[in-house]
């Protein structure tokens, strides 16, 4: 299965130490250069790790023409864009990505997606995790915006209402 991600569900995944996830779901992940740049960069907990992940691909996308189209067209990142772009021309099973601009791009190209929240669920649904809740919660301590919304839906999904107003 080929799985392309983008920055964010990477970054945050290691921000609450739940990394490890993403190889146990889907075996290897392929990034493309622009978003393993982004990975590196800054004082990030991620920046020290991702060198040494052997189950993070680094792959070029071939179509820059592509790229450029989608980071002015529609406003995208050079991550979000190779991400789109590379999940294109790979075939990509599942594409992750968060960020609201990005996903509604890659939905209108019907692409598959899932987000940090999805692999939580996934993770859940697999027996990897107990719950998500607490996950969830250190997210948002960690700085992760999450809505109200979504994140009653996280939990609905998860079948933890119970444990939404604890």
């Amino acid at each position: 299965m080929i799985v392309v991600s983008d920055t964010t569900p990477i970054s945050e995944l290691t921000k609450v130490g739940y990394l490890m996830l993403l190889p146990k779901l889907f075996g290897t992940v392929m990034v493309p250069e622009g978003v393993f740049n982004e990975l590196q960069a800054g004082d990030h907990p991620v920046s020290n790790l991702v060198r040494d992940l052997s189950w993070l691909i680094v792959v070029t996308v071939n179509d820059r023409q592509k790229v450029s189209e989608l980071q002015k067209v529609n406003g995208l990142d050079l991550g979000e864009s190779e991400a789109i772009a590379l999940a294109e021309e790979m075939g990509a099973a599942q594409v992750l990505i968060d960020e609201r601009a990005a996903r509604r791009v890659a939905k209108q190209r019907h692409l598959p997606l899932i987000g940090t929240m999805g692999v939580l669920l996934l993770a859940k649904r697999q027996g990897l995790l107990t719950q998500v809740k607490e996950i969830l919660d250190k997210m948002q301590a960690q700085g992760t915006r999450i809505s109200e919304r979504l994140y009653g839906q996280v939990l609905t999904l998860a079948q933890e209402l119970d444990n939404y107003n604890e």
